[in-house]
């Protein structure tokens, strides 16, 4: 087969990326379909990994059951070890960004739903969760999860992205800046246009707002670091998934009726 035809096929079977701003990318689904469970969208993430089983920060590779092989990728624990032995799914966009201006996070005890038989009331997260199906659809948002170390994702707390200056690396070999003080992180360079990318999604799918200097440097990084190949087909997975998790649903609703 020519190598011209090849390039086309390749090019075709790709799924859509459309501009976002600066000429940027962002990633839209061919479905109308949403995963509306945290829960199963970490499931499903584990088979859409199967593959390519290292983790967003520090690239470690990490087993069927979570494990995080720390000795083929330098990253040494910098105080919870425990934590730092396993995977967890990382936010990009932290839960809190487009979560903690609603009334279900600010005031959860204003919910019936959210109050517990004891009296007390559920976290703010928790209570968005229960009751406001646009935050378990940005929650359950699979293009803004990725496999990530276990203590990584818990000392990134909900901190943003930005350049880290004059900051030690405290895990080891693995390229993962933290200032506490201005509570920002900075990521190695290879991975800076996948957090660009997300953003610039989140932003386009649910209107969710962006500082002028954050889309600044997103697009700075988007464009130092562009579409890689496990971007793409990322992107293809999660696209092909929601197809036919919607086809399934449809067909379901189908057979219902038809009884």
């Amino acid at each position: 087969m020519p190598i011209l035809l090849i390039v086309i096929i390749f090019f075709f079977a790709l799924p859509t990326i459309s501009p976002a701003s600066d000429n940027q990318y962002t990633f839209e689904s061919e479905s109308s379909y949403s995963i509306k469970s945290f829960r199963k969208a970490k499931k499903y993430l584990m088979d859409i990994y199967k593959d390519n089983r290292k983790t967003f920060y520090c690239g470690c590779d990490y087993s069927n059951d979570k494990t995080v092989a720390a000795g083929n990728c330098g990253y040494t624990a910098r105080k919870n070890e425990k934590r730092g032995s396993r995977i967890e799914w990382e936010h990009i966009v932290p839960a809190s960004r487009f979560g903690q201006s609603l009334q279900c996070w600010q005031q959860p005890e204003q919910f019936e739903r959210c109050i517990k038989k004891t009296g007390k009331t559920v976290s703010g997260r928790k209570c968005c969760r229960r009751v406001n199906a646009t935050f378990r659809t940005m929650e359950a948002d699979m293009m803004n999860l990725v496999p990530a170390v276990g203590e990584l994702n818990g000392d990134r707390s909900n901190y943003k992205f930005a350049t880290v200056k004059g900051e030690k690396r405290v895990y080891g070999a693995c390229d993962f800046e933290i200032n506490r003080r201005t509570k920002t992180v900075e990521p190695e360079p290879s991975i800076r246009g996948d957090i660009a990318r997300v953003y610039l999604y989140m932003q386009k799918k649910y209107d969710m707002e962006l500082k002028p200097e954050e889309i600044t440097l997103f697009n700075k990084w988007a464009n130092s670091d562009p579409l890689d190949q496990w971007e793409q087909q990322k992107y293809q997975r999660v696209d092909s998934l929601l197809i036919t998790l919607e086809k399934n649903q449809v067909n379901k609703q189908q057979f219902a009726a038809d009884e």
